[in-house]
């Protein structure tokens, strides 16, 4: 079988990753333009990836990356730090356990060096390509010569209270735990995401609200001087249909970007890679797959949107906005169904939910505690600390403790 990917970013390597670990036989071409260089940022991940590159590493013996080896300019990531979020004004901790970790890297580096392993192809290309399947990881349909009528009539806008980046760098500094920084500021928020080198800064905010002129004051004010890289606008959106002739599979930028406070991107794109193998490889029908990935990018744009419901220690006009948001009439089946969860969580046994939680069961049965990409303990992590409560204290009485849970999960969608 042969596989042609168009772009060499993170989605384009990750799918590759992806199909060379699981199916090593597969013949992987990567079709890139050399002119689109991948944004200048720190980029964050989940443990998956880490996963992923011990599964990439036991099909080819090449790649064999350390902590010290490997030139990412990586650095451990043990969660997220949010701080002047919800009503819990010391800030918390989003953790992947003591168990877990993931990097921050460098994605041109990461993407320089993975991208070896496989057949590269330059040149500007189009789906006329010589291959069973093909993978469109081309980057934003909203951006130069792609951007036209079209793309408005493929897309859907996911609600998001942000539109716009200021993107800096500063000095590398050391933090004994490795973590991404999610700072609320009267804007918005800004990330903080250290490198070995430097430290890469965002600072996010709506221009109809702000003002560049006023974000620029506003982030000195709060963060002091650093190297201004750029400005960047966004949105949240959506491929209304991620496959064209049931062979071709839009992946990465091209079929959906959702705001980084979570780092899910990365974790977005693997999720579909396996999906589409799973279709191609075991027969799982395409609507199905698509149904499955389509409301795990919704939930999880609602899941980041959650975030904002119960405000920060800014009273000001974009956080009674953001807060707003989260009573938009397009969320209601996807917050009747996080309210569940947490209804959920507090009146069940957390082992026995999470047992019931696996991909596996949520296809057979319908059921699953999961919300999107998120595991049923990070959503109730979330709950609690947005609320002001201490979550450290919390779980060792539903993990423990003798809590019947509901009579029968709920049904997702």
């Amino acid at each position: 079988m042969k596989i042609a990917i168009i772009g060499k970013g993170l989605a384009g390597i990750i799918t590759a990753m992806a199909w060379k670990a699981h199916y090593p036989r597969t013949e992987i071409e990567i079709h890139y333009d050399p002119e689109s260089p991948i944004e200048p940022v720190g980029s964050g991940s989940w443990p998956n990836l880490l996963d992923l590159l011990v599964d990439f590493q036991t099909s080819d013996p090449r790649c064999w990356p350390t902590w010290k080896s490997a030139d990412w300019d990586q650095t451990v990531k043990t969660g997220i730090d949010y701080e002047g979020w919800g009503e819990n004004e010391g800030g918390w901790f989003h953790e992947f356990g003591m168990h877990r970790v993931s990097m921050h890297f460098d994605p041109q580096k990461f993407c320089d060096d993975m991208g070896q392993y496989f057949t590269l192809k330059e040149g500007k290309v189009g789906y006329n390509i010589d291959a069973n399947y093909i993978y469109d990881c081309g980057g934003s349909p909203f951006s130069g010569k792609q951007c036209t009528s079209q793309s408005f009539k493929n897309y859907d806008t996911l609600v998001n209270p942000l539109n716009r980046v200021l993107l800096a760098e500063t000095d590398a500094y050391s933090d004994v735990f490795c973590t991404t920084k999610t700072i609320a500021t009267k804007d918005g928020w800004c990330f903080r995401i250290p490198l070995q080198s430097r430290t890469s800064v965002g600072y996010l905010f709506n221009t109809e609200i702000t003002s560049d002129e006023d974000a620029l004051k506003n982030f000195e004010e709060q963060f002091g001087s650093h190297t201004i890289i750029g400005w960047r606008s966004f949105h949240n959106y959506m491929a209304k249909n991620p496959v064209i002739d049931d062979r071709i599979f839009l992946n990465g930028n091209k079929y959906f970007f959702i705001e980084p406070m979570e780092a899910t991107s990365v974790t977005g794109y693997m999720v579909w890679a396996d999906r589409t193998m799973q279709h191609i490889n075991q027969g799982i029908p395409l609507d199905t797959i698509v149904k499955e990935n389509q409301l795990d990018i919704e939930e999880n744009a609602a899941f980041l949107l959650y975030h904002y419901s119960k405000g920060s220690v800014y009273n000001t006009p974009f956080w009674e906005y953001a807060k707003e948001l989260w009573n938009s009439p397009e969320l209601m089946i996807h917050k009747r169904t996080l309210n569940n969860i947490i209804e959920m969580g507090e009146k069940g046994n957390w082992r026995q939910l999470c047992m019931n939680s696996s991909m596996a069961n949520a296809r057979m049965y319908g059921k699953t505690y999961n919300y999107s990409y998120f595991s049923f303990p990070s959503v109730m992590n979330c709950y609690y600390n947005l609320l002001g409560h201490d979550y450290e204290s919390i779980p060792a009485t539903h993990w423990l403790g003798k809590v019947d849970p509901p009579d029968s999960p709920y049904t997702r969608g």
